[in-house]
């Protein structure tokens, strides 16, 4: 039986980012730059008006109030034609181009228009370059926007659409595929027996891998036998990643590491010293990664968070794999039952500067229910035998 964090680095020491390719921008959400992106332009591309008002000449407006001449208006998409000269101003829209000889602009609730706005009285005083956004300001062109190991989110998607990126070079995605076994397992739409449990896993681990990725494939579920799982595991072994969960223990219908050695899968851990989740196994055969996790629902979630999304995550390019892990303040004390590292459901909340979680009740790792009412896992270190709340 080896740690949690010997396990996850021999995850990750096997999981090797896929090739590049390159994907047209509509399809990048959610992948990981393969290389960095440079603007073509300036941005913005001209001095740009920060509000709705005049551009004036800041020398004009010192000596309050004083008028004057409204030569243009000028809206977003409108090149000026004629240039701002002392005593004259040209009414902007935000957004605008400023245009030439004013170096200011005057907020319109400042103003007041005159004479179906061929004047404007200036009511408050202003400075050279005031409301104004400069050419280039925000990024020159030649300059790095989005750097390699970038995840591509909306707001990436925006700036990679300003700098004109139509085909970006990104990190392929795996592709996973998804198979649960257990005599016991009906589908969700059947109403199960008093010996029977629907087949919940599939779903839950189909819904936490497309939260990485989209190509994720029920495979289907398999009775404790020898062949209907192989049958599986054929199929799967052509994904990226095959992620099994069920019949992975000592039990003598726990056929699953017998049947991926039977398809030459080399496994390189069947046990960690974990709590959910002991009887985990991973292995590789040629470039597929498989992982065979527990059947109850709460093991089945916490090892695909600590083994499964690090490895899609070092798949798809990124330079960082795991969940996040903050400090926080315990609110109930928290007894251990077995020398294991322990990941408990938990509610985790701020308040000022200061974190505070509280465990989750639950009645082990069949009791899916208590996930629900969890924002995170409490991680409990193998040597702690009492947390106590401060």
């Amino acid at each position: 039986m080896i740690s949690v964090d010997e396990a996850v680095q021999i995850v990750l020491k096997k999981a090797m980012p896929l090739p590049p390719r390159k994907v047209k921008l509509e399809s990048a959400l959610g992948l990981c730059l393969a290389e960095s992106v440079k603007s073509d332009l300036d941005m913005p591309p001209f001095d740009r008006s920060a509000m709705d008002g005049y551009a004036v000449i800041a020398r004009d407006v010192i000596n309050l109030p004083v008028e004057l001449d409204v030569i243009e208006n000028i809206r977003a998409g409108y090149n000026p034609k004629k240039k701002v000269r002392r005593g004259q101003a040209a009414k902007i829209m935000t957004g605008s181009v400023v245009p030439k000889g004013a170096d200011a602009v005057i907020k319109v609730e400042d103003t007041k228009s005159l004479n179906n706005d061929t004047r404007v009285r200036i009511l408050k005083e202003t400075r050279k370059d005031s409301n104004i956004t400069k050419k280039g300001e925000d990024v020159q062109s030649g300059k790095i926007v989005l750097r390699k190991g970038t995840r591509i989110r909306p707001q990436e998607v925006g700036i990679l659409a300003a700098v004109g990126a139509d085909m970006i070079r990104t990190f392929s995605a795996p592709n996973i595929g998804i198979i649960s076994t257990g005599d016991e397992l009906v589908k969700i739409t059947s109403k199960p027996k008093p010996w029977q449990i629907r087949n919940s896993n599939s779903h839950s681990l189909a819904a936490q891998a497309k939260q990485l990725v989209e190509d994720v494939d029920i495979l289907g579920m398999a009775n404790d036998d020898k062949e209907k799982i192989g049958c599986l595991v054929e199929k799967g072994l052509r994904k990226d990643i095959l992620i099994l969960s069920g019949g992975v223990s000592m039990g003598e219908y726990d056929l699953v590491g017998e049947v991926l050695r039977d398809f030459g899968v080399k496994i390189f851990f069947e046990k960690v010293a974990l709590r959910p989740g002991k009887p985990t196994v991973f292995g590789k055969k040629d470039d597929k990664l498989v992982f065979a996790l527990p059947g109850n629902p709460v093991s089945t979630f916490v090892t695909f968070e600590l083994f499964v999304r690090p490895c899609i995550r070092k798949m798809m390019g990124f330079p960082f794999y795991n969940n996040p892990t903050v400090y926080a303040e315990l609110e109930k004390e928290i007894r251990i039952k077995k020398k294991r590292r322990e990941y408990r459901p938990a509610f985790i909340r701020q308040i000022g500067h200061k974190w505070l979680v509280s465990p989750i009740g639950w009645h082990g790792s069949g009791d899916l229910f208590s996930i629900t009412n969890a924002n995170c896992l409490l991680i409990v270190k193998e040597s702690v035998g009492k947390l106590k709340n401060r």
